[in-house]
């Protein structure tokens, strides 16, 4: 069985962390008074947690426990009860989970619900518990406070700790605890710039143009791409010049070339829709900055909209119809339709090969007060709270050994997230993960699933999971996607991005209750503002009374309170170092 066999394998190299994972002081451990009361609490038939726990080795209890698990089931997610990963897990570790999977679009009405009857599962895995809602719930006694078996159980997050300079204080909630396990992606910087910058260097050869390296030779390729006439040879004139989804919260910030520009013109702005609450924040000299009140951005209004009425920026730019977005049109046809474009995916958001072979990534364009690109307020930290326990579980100190059996073995934390080898990977001879594809670049699905009518990944995995993703994956344990976008990247200039604005970056900090609740009605209207003066400037231009009135309305808005928010918490969060 497929299954038996994965675990051999996973047991091997489990052999090899079985001391850490251990790691504990047993017995001695719950009479410290300085453990959390919940966590001294736990009783399964008479039998205290810690009497049941494996201080060393697998499985990681003595006798086999069930346990409640919250999760998200997303649309084409498979039945949890029934995903290879768990039963590798329940497998290895003696620990098997009785699921409720609320839906995705009904997930927070369900989450709520049970937290705030005290209903509620045992463990909360990939819930998309918020920061406030960590503080809230953790302040209520409802989440239990991690801190001291993080440090008595999970070694691997400890060292993520020491490696990782304010992921900790990041976790530290304003009571100093701790109230989940993280969610770390390290991958080489991948998440901390937009997706690749593409240009079709095949229309680049016809129009007679070399590849640009300023902004203005880039403006320029987009004029002879409009005034070429048929250069894909279809016989239609459908070609887009520039391909643009303004206001669109896609991944990263990835599709939106806004952004992107601003630090051509003087001063780089900071976004990302992974971590909304801090859009348009930098750090200056240890300072909060509102950044889209400076004029860099009003140039770049300027400027997209010298795109906007030269005819360069495809006229579905402000589509609300996602279906309709460049990504999910333009760039599905059989020929290629659009000059320039950024996506998260980069070309590999382009299903057909020959198309995709026509682009190329962009290099750092220079403008005129400085280079295009901006580093997101996003962290490798991508969760601090995937996984948490509730002050009803009976077993927090296996919970705790099961989170770092996941964390200590680099196999079992890319399982967690993409898939099962024999139905995503196939698993080298060396133990390594290949993901398998077709002459187009599409993965090959594996065993069961290699008919293609179900996924494979989320059908095998729930996608999430408390892990730590390092760099050295990338060699030594799987073939991620990534690479590709990594390339397209670096080619953007990622490098000298993440140095030139190491320091600017907002932290990912958790606040308290009542500035999670102000936050939460300032910033959606601030960002409204952002994006509807944007839409109105590209088309309109920019007006020095606009330009006031916008500063007008972001103040009434709270802007300053915004940035005083932030500037408290964070400076708390110093403190938690």
């Amino acid at each position: 069985m497929k299954t038996r066999q994965l675990l051999a394998s996973v047991l091997a190299s489990a052999l090899l962390v079985a001391a850490a994972a251990g790691c504990g002081d047993g017995g001695s451990a719950a009479a410290e008074s300085s453990e959390p009361q919940a966590v001294q609490s736990g009783a399964a038939d008479g039998q205290t947690d810690l009497d049941n726990v494996n201080e060393e080795g697998y499985p990681v209890v003595k006798e086999a426990i069930t346990v409640t698990m919250m999760g998200q089931k997303a649309g084409i997610h498979g039945d949890w009860d029934k995903m290879e990963f768990f039963e590798i897990m329940r497998d290895m570790t003696g620990i098997n989970f009785e699921f409720d999977t609320p839906a995705s679009e009904v997930l927070e009405e369900k989450k709520n619900l049970a937290l705030n009857s005290g209903n509620y599962a045992e463990v909360l895995f990939g819930t998309n518990l918020t920061r406030d809602q960590q503080v809230k719930y953790g302040s209520q006694g409802i989440l239990l406070p991690l801190e001291d078996l993080i440090d008595r159980y999970c070694p691997n997050i400890q060292t993520m700790f020491e490696e990782n300079d304010g992921v900790r204080a990041s976790m530290t909630a304003p009571d100093g605890h701790i109230y989940g396990f993280p969610y770390v992606e390290e991958m080489k910087g991948l998440v901390l710039t937009p997706g690749p910058f593409e240009i079709n260097a095949d229309w680049l050869e016809q129009v007679g143009m070399d590849m640009p390296t300023t902004v203005d030779e880039w403006v320029e390729c987009l004029k002879a791409f409009r005034d070429a006439g048929d250069l894909n040879g279809n016989g239609e004139a459908d070609e887009v010049p520039l391909a643009v989804q303004f206001g669109q919260h896609d991944t990263f910030g990835s599709n939106d070339l806004f952004y992107r520009f601003t630090a051509a013109l003087w001063q780089a702005d900071f976004y990302c829709e992974g971590n909304r609450y801090a859009d348009h924040l930098f750090m200056k000299d240890g300072k909060v900055i509102f950044s889209a009140m400076d004029e860099a951005f009003r140039k770049t209004a300027e400027f997209f909209n010298m795109l906007w009425e030269e005819d360069l920026i495809w006229n579905g730019s402000f589509e609300a119809d996602t279906s309709l977005y460049f990504e999910n049109s333009l760039l599905k046809e059989d020929v290629a339709v659009v000059g320039s474009f950024s996506t998260w995916g980069g070309k590999t958001s382009i299903n057909n090969i020959d198309v995709r072979n026509q682009y190329d990534s962009l290099p750092r364009l220079k403008g005129e007060n400085g280079s295009t690109g901006f580093r997101l307020n996003f962290s490798e930290l991508q969760d601090t709270s995937n996984t948490a326990i509730t002050t009803n579980c009976e077993f927090p100190h296996a919970i705790a050994l099961w989170v770092e059996a996941i964390a200590a073995d680099p196999k079992l934390t890319v399982m967690s997230n993409w898939g099962t080898p024999n139905a995503v990977f196939i698993e080298e001879e060396d133990g390594y993960l290949t993901k398998p594809t077709d002459e187009n670049g599409n993965h090959i699905p594996q065993g069961e699933f290699a008919d293609g009518k179900e996924s494979a990944r989320e059908n095998t995995t729930p996608c999430r999971g408390s892990f730590i993703i390092k760099d050295e994956y990338f060699d030594t344990v799987a073939d991620y996607d990534a690479p590709t976008l990594l390339e397209g990247q670096k080619t953007n200039g990622k490098d000298a991005i993440l140095e030139e604005y190491a320091d600017n970056v907002l932290p990912k900090v958790l606040t308290t209750v009542e500035e999670s609740s102000r936050l939460s009605q300032i910033q959606p209207t601030i960002s409204d503002i952002v994006d509807r003066y944007v839409a109105d400037w590209v088309i309109n231009g920019v007006t020095d009374e606009s330009w006031v009135t916008y500063k007008s309305e972001l103040q009434s808005a709270g802007v300053e309170e915004l940035v005083q928010i932030w500037q408290t918490a964070i400076d708390r969060a110093k403190g938690n170092v």
